[in-house]
């Protein structure tokens, strides 16, 4: 079969994910208005690597078509605080739904978000949306310290896989890396303080470097 065949009928990627429902998920904010205060029913799909980049370089074209800016404006602190707001603006635009109906857009077109949402209303709306994308994520993220301490005291004792490394998203990642140095500078104090190590016997040494134990993912 030609590659031109295999196009038209669809590569194995298409033939597995084409035409599947995205994930959606039901939610609610509360909202201020001038007559109270109200309970917002809302819903959100998740979005494709080309909504996500289709949502950025929207952003960017709105800004400097429209907003005025200027794209060496776009660098920096102001710069980066309305940039992020701008696609967080286009981003939910593409991900908000219809609650009864998760296959319609909510909102026509960004511009809808702009004018009837809040500024803060829309940060609070992109935390509902980020949360979930993180709890559907295969990146495993740690939460708290304790736990980020828990894995770095698995992986120098051995008792964790480093392999298990490339499945935690990138912040979680330095701060393990982090508590690992913490724990090698506390390590070097120790030794150089004179204080002498117990040396293991060979026979120590040899039971000790032979697994006792399966080697898994920290959970």
């Amino acid at each position: 079969m030609s590659a031109l065949d295999q196009h038209r009928i669809g590569s194995p990627l298409a033939k597995l994910l084409a035409g599947r429902a995205r994930p959606h998920k039901t939610f609610s904010i509360e909202i201020a208005r001038a007559d109270g205060r109200v309970t917002l029913p809302l819903a959100m799909r998740s979005l494709t690597a080309e909504d996500a980049a289709r949502a950025h370089a929207d952003a960017v074209k709105w800004l400097i078509s429209t907003g005025g800016w200027q794209r060496e404006d776009l660098i920096g602190d102001a710069g980066d605080a309305i940039l992020n707001l701008e696609v967080m603006v286009q981003t939910l635009t593409r991900a908000l739904v219809d609650p009864e109906k998760p296959d319609v857009a909510f909102a026509a077109e960004a511009a809808e978000v702009r004018r009837f949402f809040e500024v803060d209303e829309i940060r609070a709306v992109w935390d509902e949306y980020a949360t979930w994308s993180q709890e559907r994520s295969p990146f495993r993220s740690l939460k708290t310290l304790a736990e980020v301490k828990e894995v770095a005291d698995a992986l120098g004792k051995g008792l964790a896989s480093m392999t298990s490394l490339p499945r935690y998203e990138y912040a979680t990642l330095r701060l393990i890396i982090t508590a690992l140095a913490g724990q090698r500078a506390t390590w070097t104090t120790e030794n150089s303080s004179g204080i002498s190590q117990p040396i293991d016997s060979p026979a120590d040494y040899s039971a000790s470097s032979t697994p006792t134990m399966t080697v898994g993912e920290v959970e």
